[in-house]
């Protein structure tokens, strides 16, 4: 058991090695995590003749020797540069599946099945290779301790910029905002105008109080969208890489901006409603006839306003609810 966990992290070692290589040598070109190029993917099909030349020439490759793994044919001697080739290329087929998706994943665990069993893998037997275990030397031990510590290390520098630098959850930041728009205050609105609102002093102020409450929860909105946006400013400015904070307050000034531009909408909205609202609440302005179902006012004045809360009323009523 103690021997397979010690190849399979030789091989670890020499693939992040030479990972950490390409990156090094081909800079962006080699994509990123989430989508790697194929030039990165392709050049783990050329580590396959850099481990068969190291193994045929030194019998070991940077990670096994770390390990203390040395690989000979089953005389003792050193592997043929052919026989070789053969092994590395059986191994990344057979025990990484060429690093496709789903088999890479899968192969693995068979592979350490299979060495658990027979004490041995597929490539070995084809091979007829004798992997051998030696003692490491104590300056094989420090390499690896330093190795280990250097990636322990670059993985937490790796974890913390990463952090750092991700992008803030607008989807979920948006649903929450519609969320208390849609289900709060738009549903108010809704209820409390109504083609009634106008045609009596006592209506009128009655909307106008309503109003009032839903222009506080508009504010109380705005309020805690400026307590969001201040948070993920903060986060911004805490960013060790200018071109990501700059990146990054673009779209939050982007993202918060529409938002900040819509309830600000919605507040004028109501101030609209108010203003002509309390053109209503005087006895004087309430004066009507209902003629085929409708208020007919003799005053233009009244007349203009009516048709202008109707217009805005029909107009609100008919933006989506969601």
């Amino acid at each position: 058991m103690i021997h397979c966990f010690r190849r399979f992290f030789a091989r670890f070692i020499d693939y992040l090695l030479w990972g950490m290589f390409i990156v090094a040598l081909l800079g962006e070109k080699v994509g990123d995590i989430y989508a790697p190029s194929w030039i990165f993917y392709l050049s783990f099909w050329l580590y396959v003749f850099v481990e068969a030349f190291l193994i045929a020439k030194f019998s070991t490759t940077f990670g096994k020797r770390l390990l203390g793994i040395r690989v000979f044919d089953e005389n003792g001697k050193l592997l043929s540069f052919k026989a070789s080739l053969k092994r590395a290329f059986l191994v990344f087929g057979a025990g990484t599946g060429f690093f496709l998706p789903y088999i890479s994943l899968i192969l693995p665990f068979y592979v350490m099945y299979h060495f658990l069993k027979y004490k041995t893998v597929f490539w070995d037997m084809v091979c007829r290779c004798c992997p051998q275990f030696v003692k490491t030397t104590l300056i094989d031990k420090l390499l690896l301790i330093a190795f280990i510590i250097f990636v322990s290390g670059g993985y937490i520098l790796t974890a913390r910029v990463a952090y750092v630098h991700r992008e803030p959850d607008f989807a979920a930041i948006e649903n929450n905002m519609m969320t208390i728009y849609f289900e709060n205050i738009r549903p108010k609105m809704v209820d409390v105008l109504s083609e009634e609102s106008v045609l009596t002093p006592v209506k009128a102020e009655n909307t106008i109080r309503a109003l009032k409450q839903v222009q506080k929860l508009i504010d109380e909105q705005k309020n805690e969208l400026l307590l969001i946006k201040e948070g993920l400013q903060l986060e911004v400015e805490k960013m060790p890489l200018g071109e990501i904070r700059s990146i990054r307050q673009r779209q939050i000034d982007a993202f918060f901006f529409q938002w900040e531009r819509f309830l600000f909408s919605e507040s004028i909205r109501i101030s609209l409603f108010e203003n002509i609202l309390n053109f209503f609440k005087s006895e004087e302005n309430a004066q009507y006839q209902v003629i085929d179902g409708r208020p007919v006012f003799n005053d233009p004045e009244l007349r203009r306003q009516y048709d202008n809360y109707m217009i805005q009323l029909q107009t609100f009523l008919s933006l989506p609810m969601s």
